[in-house]
């Protein structure tokens, strides 16, 4: 399957789906947590570095960068087209006039970020940071446009919440660390901020699980054979991932209303660097940015990347454009991939 194949099917499903989502209003709004798989922008207002606000971050994206880190749209955005939603700005980026006006989602992300309120917080917004800014929308945004509380609870409870965090807590501050308890404490603190979520009017849920990090290119470079993925991180992160459906399932039979769709992202990528190919995609874990296996695989700010960012499965240590796109169709149409549980989003 090439890649000119691949995207007239994307555009074909994307205009029978938005149809659906458009007559439907399904989902009005889609409030984003989590970390760089999905920060569409917050880290560049925070007083850091941010790599992703310089090219060639954004290179596909209207040919400037966004705050995302990746070369184009992450799986949020297609995942928006999708519903028939504007791309989710980011919080950070909104004046206070436009958090009081807008109605279609928030994306509080943060690159670095974890389920853990000490990871990396130093440098980015924590989950626990997140879920305030989130909160202070509900209180005191959302009302000046639902004035009457049902209103407001209606729209809480119809809207997505995607969340996708979890892989640096494993490695924070670059170290890896994956003892056995660190999985349990994940899943406790997930469970507790989910909940938190919950109680500020959530309900349908979007859950990514953890992606396998072993695969990524700053790691799969230290291995011999060079690419092969570091099975040590992958085994730590799939103890986590293994009991992340038990967690929510039991979410579900306690709090009233609350569905949910679990995303195996972790088996998605596992299983794309065995299928590249049948996408068009040559390069299964050599980045793009840098174009070169040696040194410390920085994208640095300009930075030249590959010419063709369609062949490669990562742009930096995260999925290209092309391989979020691929995720987003199999999304949609494989219950194998996304796993409803009381959630349809189409």
């Amino acid at each position: 399957m090439n890649t000119q194949y691949l995207t007239l099917c994307f555009v074909l499903t994307l205009l029978s789906h938005l149809a659906l989502a458009m007559t439907s209003k399904l989902i009005p709004a889609m409030y984003v947590f989590g970390d760089s798989l999905v920060d569409s922008g917050n880290n560049n207002h925070l007083p850091i570095f941010s790599r992703a606000k310089y090219l060639p971050y954004g290179i596909d994206f209207g040919g400037k960068p966004t705050g995302r880190c990746t070369n184009g749209k992450t799986v949020v955005d297609y995942l928006a087209i999708h519903l028939g939603l504007p791309f989710v700005p980011p919080y950070l980026g909104l004046s206070k006039h436009q958090r009081n006006r807008i109605t279609t989602g928030i994306n509080y992300a943060s690159a670095g970020s974890g389920i853990l309120p000490e990871t990396n917080n130093r440098t980015s917004l924590s989950l626990d940071d997140q879920i305030k800014f989130f909160k202070k929308t509900v209180k005191h945004n959302l009302p000046k446009q639902y004035t009457e509380k049902h209103q407001l609870e209606k729209h809480l409870s119809e809207s997505l919440f995607f969340v996708s965090t979890g892989v640096n807590d494993y490695f924070p501050n670059g170290t890896f660390r994956g003892n056995s308890k660190l999985a349990s404490l994940l899943l406790n603190d997930i469970f507790l901020r989910l909940q938190r979520m919950y109680s500020l009017g959530a309900r349908r849920f979007f859950i990514n699980n953890i992606p396998p990090a072993g695969c990524f290119p700053s790691k799969a470079v230290h291995t011999r054979p060079r690419g092969i993925c570091v099975e040590k991180f992958n085994r730590a992160i799939t103890s986590y991932n293994r009991r992340l459906p038990q967690i929510l399932h039991e979410l579900q039979s306690k709090l009233p209303g609350f569905t949910f769709i679990h995303s195996d992202l972790n088996r998605f990528l596992i299983e794309l660097r065995k299928t590249a190919e049948n996408y068009g995609i040559v390069e299964t874990w050599k980045p793009c940015c840098p174009n070169t296996i040696y040194g410390d695989l920085i994208c640095g700010p300009n930075v030249i990347p590959c010419p063709n960012r369609n062949t490669h499965l990562f742009f930096d240590d995260h999925p290209s454009q092309i391989s979020n796109q691929i995720y987003t169709i199999r999304c949609l149409n494989e219950a194998t991939i996304c796993k409803p549980s009381g959630l349809k989003l189409f």
